[in-house]
């Protein structure tokens, strides 16, 4: 067991060995495996409080892009050779539970629902490319090819950007109240 770091050591004069860094990237890959899963329910969830085809054509293409990432996740676990392992994503379950009951409060105009769906969408991607960027760099350190992660990282980004994109829309457009 490596002792714990001294509390007076830079981040640079910490070493980490091989195998916790390789167990830290397993669980941040199944964390992402974990959260995927529970956002293809949500997704579905959540296109059906959206108003605009428009919004749900971009929810839909979230949740196909989750389905092919699963797919690919399952790839890199076969590649190192580990299994994949079930594991509570319970921030993000909270997250996305605390959007839909965001979504479907009582009063809301339809244009509101949808700009609350288009906010947490955004702060989903957000949470996507932080975890991609943090197993590229994992990958890197324990010697493995990143490049497996650059697709599913540059997807989260696009998405990101998509949902940021649709929520200036709505904002700016002229309130026809």
């Amino acid at each position: 067991m490596t002792p714990s770091p001294d509390k007076n050591l830079s981040p640079q004069e910490v070493k980490f060995e091989n195998v916790h860094l390789k167990k830290i990237f397993l669980e941040h890959l199944n964390s992402i495996y974990c959260g995927k899963e529970h956002l293809i329910h949500f997704f579905d969830e959540i296109k059906t409080l959206a108003t605009l085809q428009y919004l749900k054509n971009a929810i839909q293409d979230c949740r196909d892009d989750a389905e092919n990432q699963i797919t690919n996740i399952d790839r890199i676990f076969n590649t190192i050779g580990e299994d994949q392992s079930k594991i509570s994503v319970l921030g993000m379950k909270a997250m996305t539970l605390e959007a839909y009951i965001t979504a479907i409060r009582t009063g809301k105009t339809a244009m509101e629902r949808d700009v609350f769906i288009v906010f947490y969408l955004q702060l989903v991607e957000g949470i996507e490319v932080t975890y991609f960027k943090v197993l590229k760099n994992l990958a890197k350190a324990i010697g493995y090819s990143n490049t497996f992660l650059d697709k599913p990282f540059n997807q989260a980004v696009e998405d990101k950007l998509m949902f940021e994109g649709i929520y200036k829309e709505y904002i700016t457009q002229p309130y026809a109240g």
